[in-house]
């Protein structure tokens, strides 16, 4: 019987020292496990804190963004608005301008209107046949002109060498008197 509590013991032994590497193992894993939730608690609460950092960064670019939207529409609608001024004041000054020149063109076409009306009346063949026998007359006057002028002239330069040699011969009768030639 002693023999068989040694074997018994030694069974015994056996079991509690496997047991005593399963209980070490449990311990070993229960260590690890704490381990693994105390890492597991400060990742969730690291989480959190970067979840609410990201949260909060998110928000102040929001809110940033909306502000540099908001300050990029209200220039984007002041410089519309100028724009939109400036086409304006350009289409009034084109308008004026083009009532101008409508009105510049309305005169000219009357104005062609009335010559044509006044040309359209006049009776230009009957116009230039009396014109042309104004001119022929005219001329037909300044020719009889010339000609009486040129037998004035003839009559002239005749009477002129009658006159010199008259005058000559009354010299020539002169000077002969005064030298006693005669």
């Amino acid at each position: 019987m002693k023999e068989q509590i040694n074997e018994q013991l030694a069974l015994l032994e056996k079991e509690l020292s496997r047991l005593k590497k399963v209980t070490d193992y449990i311990d070993d894993t229960k260590k690890t496990a704490q381990v693994v939730i105390s890492e597991l608690k400060e990742v969730q609460d690291n989480y959190s804190t970067y979840t609410e950092k990201i949260f909060d960064l998110y928000k102040t670019s929001v809110e940033q963004l909306k502000k540099e939207t908001e300050l990029q529409i209200k220039e984007g609608v002041i410089n519309f608005e100028t724009t939109g001024s400036q086409i304006d004041q350009t289409n009034r000054e084109k308008l004026v301008e083009t009532k101008r020149l409508l009105e510049n063109y309305r005169k000219t076409v009357e104005a062609t209107n009335g010559l044509v009306k006044t040309l359209e009346a006049v009776d230009f063949p009957t116009r230039l046949d009396t014109i042309d026998k104004k001119i022929s007359k005219n001329l037909e006057e300044i020719k009889q002109r010339f000609s009486l002028q040129d037998k004035q002239n003839k009559v002239i330069k005749i009477l002129l060498f009658v006159i010199l040699g008259l005058i000559g011969i009354g010299g020539l009768g002169a000077l002969l008197i005064w030298m006693k030639i005669i």
